[in-house]
């Protein structure tokens, strides 16, 4: 990873940080963040570079490690969802999401089961659907999973982490207004009705500006 985009993540670190300081000032005892935070969402570019640089380890990378500092500073739960490298299997990417305690330990990881391909949005060009099923995690507030993203579409997605237990399912998510706005509402309040649990959905807000060097 180059200088200048550890200074760029270093920055979102400081900035969440501010966000998650207020959360804890209101009692919030989990936290999920939008889809691949630590950097633009770029997945609709087919550019691999200098995207895919953005890419850490989800065991001990220098954000799941930032998150676990903050988890225990805050007895907060924190669902840090990333572009994650497996170093283990020949540096493949994943869309992934870690899952940190609030004691600061990490619970574990869970990767996006669907990914688009609608058009020119292909994201199988970076990653690959994933292949860690359907994980539910029992934390100290509760046993919750983490949908990612274009998985809100496919209503049995929802349901066979309800069918594993989940209490709360997160829906992280990183896309355009105009494509999906008015299904967000409808799809998390549908699930949640379907299969009797919470369902809580996460997308970016504002204009993404980049710098590159």
């Amino acid at each position: 990873m180059s200088s200048f985009l550890f200074l760029q993540i270093s920055s979102l670190h400081k900035h969440i940080s501010d966000i998650v300081e207020v959360a804890a000032m209101c009692g919030v005892n989990i936290v999920c963040f939008q889809e691949a935070w630590t950097m633009p969402f770029a997945f609709c570019t087919r550019e691999k570079l200098p995207w895919t640089e953005f890419a850490e380890s989800a065991e001990d990378g220098i954000t799941t490690k930032f998150c676990q500092e903050l988890a225990k500073k805050h007895n907060m739960v924190i669902v840090s969802p990333i572009l994650e490298r497996d170093s283990v299997h020949g540096d493949t990417l994943w869309n992934t999401a870690v899952i940190i305690s609030n004691t600061g330990a990490v619970m574990g990881k869970t990767r996006k089961n669907h990914i688009p391909r609608v058009g020119d949005f292909n994201e199988s060009s970076y990653y690959m659907e994933g292949n860690t099923g359907h994980r539910v995690f029992q934390t100290a507030f509760g046993r919750i999973a983490v949908n990612i993203c274009y998985g809100r579409h496919h209503p049995l997605n929802w349901l066979m982490y309800s069918v594993n237990g989940a209490e709360i399912i997160f829906n992280p998510s990183a896309t355009i207004g105009e494509l999906s706005e008015s299904l967000w509402p409808i799809e998390a309040r549908n699930a949640a009705i379907a299969n009797h649990c919470f369902t809580c959905s996460i997308n970016r807000v504002g204009t993404v500006s980049v710098m590159l060097a």
